[in-house]
């Protein structure tokens, strides 16, 4: 589904990616895990095509995605840690805005996953922070995209809420659609992903399967 070779990033003369490569086939959901620097967020956004490299490589879905990013953007759905929402606009209009086509079916779908039934006629400026992260999910959900790219979309989500939206991408993931998401929760990291790397200072510091071990030994390393 995605794969990525030899990414490297400079910001000005520093360094933020050294050579960063992945490879997440369909149905698998990969971990992104590294503290605060190592380069996550910089990386989620060139695999979203929000972001250009400064060299590498990036195919996603059989597409060049330096020579085709607008036919890479019908294949994925972004969630950045910025909130990308109309203020303005209610919970139901701002999902149907972000639709290709109005589809009640995906709208009712969407909206059981992030449980804002109750307050779908409010104004986003109206919502609360938890709230706002919640439906900024489902705004990439109604995409039905292929590839879902995820960077700390729970922060601020109260337990229950998070473990109910985890639940539904394990499903989507099951269905076929391809994750790769941050998270600073160690559970859900372990809960959803197959595969995990590991960075630090913009270098890949564990590249490998997902489990309680393999996270141990990579969060040594990123933190040593």
């Amino acid at each position: 589904m995605i794969t990525a070779e030899n990414i490297t990033k400079f910001y000005g003369k520093t360094p933020i990616l050294k050579g960063v490569s992945l490879h997440l086939d369909a149905g698998r959901a990969l971990a992104v895990a590294g503290e605060n620097g190592a380069g996550k967020t910089t990386l989620l956004k060139i695999l979203a095509t929000a972001s250009k490299p400064d060299s590498g490589s990036l195919w996603i879905g059989g597409v060049n995605a330096a020579e085709n990013p607008a036919a890479v953007r019908e294949m994925l759905g972004y969630v950045p840690q910025g909130i990308a929402l109309m203020q303005e606009l209610s919970v139901k209009d701002n999902l149907y805005y972000w639709m290709k086509t109005k589809d009640k079916a995906v709208y009712d779908t969407v909206m059981d996953i992030i449980g804002l039934r109750s307050v779908e006629k409010r104004k986003v400026s109206k919502l609360s922070g938890g709230m706002k992260r919640r439906l900024n999910i489902g705004a990439s959900l109604v995409l039905r995209p292929s590839l879902l790219i995820l960077d700390e979309p729970l922060a601020g989500v109260d337990i229950a809420n998070r473990r109910k939206i985890m639940a539904s991408l394990s499903a989507l993931k099951k269905s076929g659609t391809a994750i790769i998401f941050t998270s600073h929760y160690i559970d859900e990291m372990n809960f959803l992903a197959d595969e995990m790397i590991a960075l630090r200072e913009g270098t890949v510091t564990y590249s490998g399967p997902m489990n309680f071990d393999n996270l141990a030994e990579a969060i040594r390393c990123y933190t040593a």
